[in-house]
């Protein structure tokens, strides 16, 4: 049964006894050679994992700016009647740069502008005629001080002749010629006299004092007239800066007009960019050059300041020429409104384009300088590009958020995989 299973040359072989003197060959050269190159591919692969690094990197997108690209805005709503500037023109800081009308305002400056002329009148008036009248009310009241002292010196006279018939009215009481109530009767018509001095002499205080008040009355008036022209004039002076400013509008900047944002016929809100400016105040382009980049929120507190970044413009190819080098300089606190994208991309279809990726966080990058290369920025590759890197360009790139030895990723796999933790 047994040979029959088996060959018959192999039954012969184990049965005869020959060459049992030889070594047998377990294993040939390209073994060995095989075996080598899986221990030195796994040395290596230890060591890497102990010593070599591993950089976990985050995707970014963004824009390159110098800083001097500036958006002129319209400083008061209205129509815009004239835009003064062109492209290529060259704006220095305080030109009029476009005239907004303000019907409301300037029909406020001519109804100020006639309210003070009518005020200038009042008070010619009041000079002319108050002068005038002064004297006839002056006049006036001399006459009643006059009429008022005649009438004390008549009474005066009177109150004399009274104490004379007084004393001889009380002889003759005593002689019995004459009854107590003529003498009572003379008494007090002596009385009544006295009273009506008094009385005319306080109504001659009065008018002196109404002689002063006079003049007085009359400066007073010319002084508060004189003040509502002093008031009408300072309000008249307010209008017509405040049409001066909301009517002539006035660069902030210095520079040259890059692009034209609205045309003159429409109506524009206060805030409403009219033109950009490019600043000539720099000349070299790499001295002033960064990137403002974004990224979506989830990751936005991993990026701190220092983290090395690499940036590529949309216009380069980075498989030829790879990327700028540079540092994290700045990474807003809270995600970035659409506000403040425009503020720093001054671009409204580019902001619109990146919020749809959803809330932002806005990262500055630094780029490192290299005047040896033509574009004055150092790059991944020996020199980069022979082409200069406008700002305006949208760019992408990369930030490394972590490097770690692989060894460390590798072991908190381990203890997750066998529920250590």
């Amino acid at each position: 049964m047994a040979a029959g299973f088996f060959r018959k040359a192999a039954l012969e072989k184990l049965s005869t006894p020959e060459k049992l003197d030889q070594l047998i060959k377990v294993t040939n050269p390209r073994a060995w050679i095989v075996l080598l190159t899986v221990l030195l591919a796994l040395g290596t692969g230890i060591g890497w994992s102990f010593f070599g690094k591993v950089k976990t990197k985050l995707n970014v997108v963004g824009v390159l700016l110098g800083g001097e690209i500036h958006e002129v805005v319209s400083t008061s709503q209205g129509q815009l009647i004239d835009l003064k500037v062109n492209i290529g023109d060259k704006i220095q800081e305080g030109d009029v740069i476009a005239v907004i009308e303000q019907p409301e305002l300037f029909q406020k400056v001519e109804e100020t502008k006639a309210s003070l002329i009518e005020r200038d009148h009042d008070l010619q008036q009041i000079l002319s005629y108050g002068n005038k009248g002064s004297s006839l009310q002056e006049n006036l009241v001399q006459q009643q001080k006059k009429s008022i002292e005649l009438k004390i010196k008549t009474n005066k006279k009177n109150l004399n002749y009274l104490n004379n018939k007084l004393n001889t009215e009380n002889d003759l009481l005593q002689k019995g010629l004459v009854t107590k109530n003529q003498v009572a009767s003379t008494e007090q018509q002596i009385e009544n006299a006295k009273n009506s001095i008094e009385n005319l002499k306080a109504q001659l205080v009065q008018s002196s004092s109404q002689s002063l008040n006079i003049g007085f009355d009359l400066k007073q008036k010319i002084n508060i007239q004189r003040q509502r022209i002093a008031e009408t004039e300072r309000r008249l002076e307010h209008l017509e800066e405040r049409h001066e400013i909301q009517t002539n509008i006035r660069s902030q900047y210095r520079g040259q007009v890059v692009e034209i944002l609205t045309d003159a016929g429409i109506m524009v809100s206060q805030g409403s960019p009219l033109f950009k400016l490019k600043s000539l105040n720099t000349v070299n382009n790499s001295d002033r050059l960064r990137g403002v980049v974004y990224i979506q929120s989830k990751d936005g507190k991993k990026i701190k300041e220092g983290m090395e970044a690499l940036i590529v413009p949309s216009t380069v190819q980075p498989q030829e020429y790879g990327y700028m080098k540079g540092k994290v300089t700045y990474v807003s606190d809270f995600p970035i409104t659409q506000k403040g994208m425009m503020t720093s991309v001054k671009n409204d279809q580019l902001v619109q384009g990146l919020l749809k990726m959803g809330a932002l966080f806005e990262v500055y990058i630094e780029f490192e300088k290299d005047p040896d290369s033509f574009s004055g920025f150092t790059w991944t590759s020996a020199g980069g590009p022979e082409i200069l890197i406008n700002e305006g360009t949208s760019c992408m790139g990369k930030i490394t958020v972590k490097s770690e030895r692989p060894i460390t990723t590798v072991i908190p796999a381990l203890k997750k995989f066998f529920e250590l933790y």
